[in-house]
């Protein structure tokens, strides 16, 4: 029996040390950065053209260093900074007759 009460207790603590970790944010592993971000595409029309803008959004809990293009304009990328938990929005093409276009990027920590 006391046997029994000492691997319930020995379990017990190993439990609270695991939970009293923090947990692990979205971007621990190199392979996990993809989750952080997403890349959209929107055209706005204005002054009888439209804008061609990329939007990036960081999920994270880290700034993200991102360079974003389009199908459109695959070069040069544009570069743009991105704070935990919030979009930055890039202004890729400033007249262009067409609305149609996708948007790409990469993000980094």
């Amino acid at each position: 029996m006391k046997a029994v009460v000492t691997s319930l207790f020995t379990a017990l603590v190993v439990l609270a040390a695991a939970l009293s970790l923090p947990a692990p944010s979205l971007a621990d592993g190199d392979g996990d950065m993809k989750n952080c971000y997403s890349i959209s595409g929107e055209a706005r029309y204005g002054a009888l053209a439209y804008k061609h803008i990329v939007i990036v959004t960081n999920r994270c809990d880290i700034t993200l260093q991102c360079e974003v293009w389009t199908d459109v304009d695959p070069s040069p990328r544009q570069s743009v900074s991105v704070e935990p938990q919030s979009t930055a929005e890039v202004l890729v093409r400033a007249v262009s007759p067409a609305r149609a276009f996708k948007a790409f990027g990469e993000c980094k920590k």
